[in-house]
Parts: C-alpha cells; structure tokens; sequence
C-alpha cells in the first residue's frame, strides 16, 4: 500500500520546478533540472565545441551563439509538448499542467478515450520536431553549399540534431512513458481492448529500457567522453523512465479503483470534535495524546469553523498552553481546503498529496458531513486490489 502511495504521489506530485507561463488554464512548468543542463550546455558549446570548430569566432561570439542555442532549444520543447497539447484538447483531453524537461515534457492529464487518440496525441511531438529538425537541417545544408562561414551553420546543424535525433527518434523508443512507449500502449490497448494490461507492459518494457539507459551513461561518462553531456543525459533519461514507467502505471490503477467511489463512501463519519473555547492543554491532553490524531475539527456549539492541528499546537509555547485557546491557533473554516460527499476519492487524494495534507473535512451547505483521510483512500485501494477488484 505505502509503495502506491509513492508511486501515485511521484506522478502526481507538484512537480519542481518554475511555472514561466499559463495558457487556456494549462500551468507550464520548466522542471529545475533543465537549468542545470542548459547551463551545462552553453558551457561546453561556448567554451569548447564553438572555438574549436571556428577560430575564427570571438570569445564573445561563442557565448551569445551558446545562449542563442539553448533559448532555440527551449522553443523546440516548446514545439514538441505544443503538438501534445494542440492533439490532447482537440480530442477533449483535460489537460492541468505540463512538466517541460530536456528531453520533452509530462502532462498531468486524465487518459485517453481510446488507443487511438493515444496514439495521435503521442505522435503528434514527435512529428512536429521531424518537422522542426528537417527545416533546421536544410537551413544548415543551404550554408554549407554556399561556404558562408556563418554562426548559423553550427546553430542550425545541432538544432537538427536535437529536433531529429533527441526529440523524435529517442522519443519514439518504446517504452513508457516516452512517446514510443505510449504509441505502443496505443497499439496494444486497440487490440487488447485493455487500456490498464496494455500499460502495464509498455511500463515494463520502460522500465527495462530505463534501466539499459542508466548502465550506458554510467558506461560514457567511465570512458571520458569528450563532454559529460552524453554520459548525463543518458542516466537522466533513464532514471526518470524507471521512476515514470512503475508510478504511471500505479496511478492508473489507482484511479481506476477508484473511479466512480465517492468521498461520501470513504469518509469516517464519527469525528472527534474539539470546542473552540478549549485549552491547548486540554486539546493536547485529552485529543492529541488519548486519540492520537493531528488535525481536528473545531466547533463553535455545532458550527464548523475551522481545523486545528498539531502543527498550530507548536507554534505555541509549553508556557501558554493553560492561557491559550483553541481558537487562538486554529486555521479558519475560510482557509481549510474542504471536500463534497459527492467528490471522487481519486481527485481527493490527489488534492491531500499535492497540498501535503493528511485528512479533509467533508463538508456540505456550511455542515460537517465527516472527515476523509489517505489512509481511508488507501485502505479502500487495498482492499479492492487484494479482491482483485483494482
């Protein structure tokens, strides 16, 4: 049970990173990740391969011809996840955010109606960077034939590069969650009429190949490549599929379990109550330490008016226990992330990992209903999973 939990909270997490921009309610977010391989990037370009390819180039040239790159290779992330997108909500995909990384981007998305719209939304990159790589690469075959000696002839021949051989042949590897992966989960589920045994295998065959990337990089970087960009960019590939492969997966199975169940389901009914005229040392006393929870929920007579938590207790000194009341450190009802009955357990979840919170109140027209925690959702998943209903 903790191990899906893990899972589910690794793809469903708030991912690290920047949110640089907002577009038809989609977060887009630059992972932290890919600041440290474009600086490793326009490092090496400017420093060792652009003066070693052209003398002739200044120091100065070398670095802005650097920065040049690395903001066009942005753009062809941004191409790539932009056909996802485009693909994704022209089929009627809710799409919440998307995770650019060096190598494309992860959408937090719900699933496709059918393997066929999972196999054109996941071609859909792939293609527009083909697309992408062939114009850059007949925008370098022009400079070459007419010997111009141009900082576009070595821009261009990487951005090829990248486009053709990064973006779309890596990607199409098949294995999940690459976009190779997902088109074969898309040919497996048409034919299998089974989204969930489909994904299972595209996810072992992603792990597998996850694995076979760490060991390459690991391999380059031993050899002393010229760079340690290739050795990197192999293990960090890799990683991140073997981490992806196993969690997606699991987050699909979770939200299948519990599709459909309601908070109203899961939820514990039978809520210990604090007062809010009580004493912290009363509510440490008699609620933290004889039921041994950390959040509770405060009543003014049978109005909800907040929660208090352990967390509240703490910013108090032991001193002011006896002076200080409940009311004093409680967050107000207005500030409480608070859930319906009629709210799927799956979505509830998700909202308690992301906003790292341990239970909700259930509440409905102002009233506590009852209080849903993760180990009440898990539980349940369990549960399901061990009568084969998962």
């Amino acid at each position: 049970m903790l191990k899906a939990l893990f899972q589910w909270y690794i793809y469903n997490m708030k991912y690290s990173g920047i949110r640089i921009f907002r577009i038809g309610g989609i977060d887009i977010i630059l992972d932290y990740s890919c600041f440290v391989f474009f600086a490793l990037i326009i490092y090496t370009f400017a420093e060792k391969y652009f003066p070693q390819s052209n003398r002739h180039y200044t120091n100065s040239q070398c670095w802005l011809m650097s920065l040049i790159l690395a903001l066009l290779l942005f753009a062809s992330i941004l191409l790539h996840e932009g056909a996802h997108l485009l693909v994704a909500l022209k089929h009627g995909i809710a799409i919440s955010s998307v995770r650019l990384l060096v190598f494309g981007g992860v959408q937090q998305a719900s699933e496709p109606g059918s393997g066929r719209e999972d196999f054109l939304m996941a071609l859909a990159g792939p293609a527009a960077s083909m697309a992408a790589g062939l114009f850059s690469l007949i925008t370098w075959y022009s400079f070459y034939l007419s010997n111009i000696d141009s900082p576009m002839l070595d821009i261009s021949g990487w951005l090829s590069f990248v486009n053709i051989g990064l973006l779309s042949i890596q990607n199409l590897l098949p294995g999940f969650p690459l976009d190779g992966g997902r088109i074969l989960r898309a040919f497996l589920w048409d034919r299998w009429n089974d989204m969930s045994r489909a994904t299972k295998v595209a996810s072992q065959i992603g792990s597998g190949l996850g694995f076979f990337l760490i060991a390459f990089g690991i391999l380059l970087l031993l050899a002393y490549f010229p760079t340690i960009l290739p050795g990197l960019w192999f293990v960090f590939v890799g990683f991140f599929m073997k981490q992806s492969a196993v969690g997606i997966y699991q987050s699909i199975m979770l939200r299948r379990a519990l599709s459909g169940v309601q908070v109203r389901q899961v939820m514990t009914e039978k809520i210990v109550t604090v007062d809010w005229l009580t004493s912290v040392e009363e509510l440490v006393r008699d609620y933290i330490y004889r039921h041994q929870f950390t959040n509770f929920p405060v009543l003014n007579r049978d109005e909800f008016i907040g929660m208090v938590s352990l967390e509240g207790v703490k910013t108090i000194s032991k001193d002011l226990w006896g002076f200080k009341q409940v009311r004093d450190i409680m967050t107000p009802v207005e500030l409480v992330p608070c859930l319906a009955p009629a709210d799927d357990s799956s979505e509830a979840l998700s909202r308690m990992i992301s906003g790292d919170i341990g239970c909700m109140p259930v509440v409905q027209d102002g009233k506590l209903m009852g209080i849903v925690s993760r180990r009440d959702i898990m539980n349940l998943f369990k549960i399901k999973s061990d009568l084969g209903a998962a």
